[in-house]
């Protein structure tokens, strides 16, 4: 037990306790009777990572953020029935705005007219972004890890900064997006089910029902404004403009454009909440920034002399 204790100590000094939080998090919900299997998986995964090494330690860390954003995103759903009101969200005011703007032709949305003239090909084709545009963000991360630390700060500080943006505008301003307009007109039902909109053409086509799911978890119906689907691409695009190559950033450039397409052909989203999603991803990479030179300023002081600087991660300021 000695050695167990001096081992954490070495690696966390009084912040022992870090790792655990996850873990009281998951008793929490578990007091409550609202304890799901994700909980556990990061529970665990905190303990692991935080307590085995160094280098896992470090990983914890810079990891963080994403974790952030986990609870964040989870903890709305408590928030919500106090903030998403009948008559607070943005509904067929949102529609008229949109047709101002970006209408296909009078009267008619691009989200109407894809909804007339959809086909399989394209079904598939934006389900694509769909279907992996968080796992491409945790997977980058990663990547990051290993091959670009700083960069992978970065992102992860702007990713979380970006999703609470959105998730204090889903609350301060929630919106209905096209589908709902689509199936239940201008009066809003806060009780009413997420939906896959769309996306249900895919599941029915490939006989699975991953969208359904994916859907039914949703944290509000009421949360269009920003797209959050947009903002992640950009978020990508931003953080490795400068150190993307020639082949590298036409990738970039190509998701973003495609997911933001897939938002509106899919009817989840207005143009507005695809142009929100991006300013979002702005905002978040610009307070990242900031933020990044706050936490890491202290290794470059001017008063401090080579042997004064930490010999560790710049993470373990985080």
């Amino acid at each position: 037990m000695k050695r167990v204790l001096a081992h954490v100590a070495a690696l966390w000094g009084r912040r022992w306790f870090l790792p655990l939080l996850p873990t009281l998090y998951a008793v929490v919900m578990l007091a409550i009777g609202d304890l799901r299997p994700e909980h556990i998986a990061i529970a665990l995964a905190a303990v692991l990572t935080g307590f085995i090494g160094p280098r896992t330690r470090e990983f914890f860390i810079d990891a963080t953020p994403f974790m952030v954003v986990g609870y964040g995103y989870d903890l709305v759903r408590y928030a919500r029935p106090y903030f998403v009101t009948p008559e607070r969200v943005l509904g067929c005011g949102l529609r008229q705005a949109e047709l101002a703007l970006f209408s296909a032709s009078p009267g008619v949305t691009l989200q109407d007219w894809s909804h007339l003239h959809h086909n399989a090909a394209f079904d598939l084709l934006f389900a694509v972004p769909y279907t992996v545009f968080v796992y491409v963000a945790m997977l980058y991360a990663v990547y990051l890890f290993f091959a670009d630390r700083p960069r992978m700060r970065r992102f992860s500080w702007a990713f979380a900064i970006g999703n609470y943006i959105s998730f204090t505008t889903w609350l301060l301003l929630p919106a209905a997006p096209p589908w709902y307009l689509r199936a239940h007109g201008c009066v809003i039902d806060p009780s009413v089910l997420p939906s896959p909109a769309a996306l249900s053409r895919v599941d029915h086509l490939l006989g699975i029902g991953y969208f359904a799911g994916f859907y039914s978890r949703a944290a509000s119906v009421f949360g269009a404004l920003p797209s959050m689907h947009c903002a992640y691409p950009l978020l990508g695009l931003l953080t490795a403009w400068r150190a993307a190559s020639w082949r590298t950033r036409p990738i970039h450039i190509v998701y973003t454009v495609v997911m933001a397409c897939a938002a509106v052909y899919l009817d989840h989203h207005w143009v507005i909440d695809v142009l929100a999603g991006w300013a979002t991803a702005l905002v978040g990479v610009a307070l990242a920034d900031r933020l990044i030179a706050r936490l890491y300023a202290e290794r470059s002081a001017p008063g401090l002399a080579p042997a004064q600087v930490p010999r560790v991660a710049p993470s373990v300021r985080l």
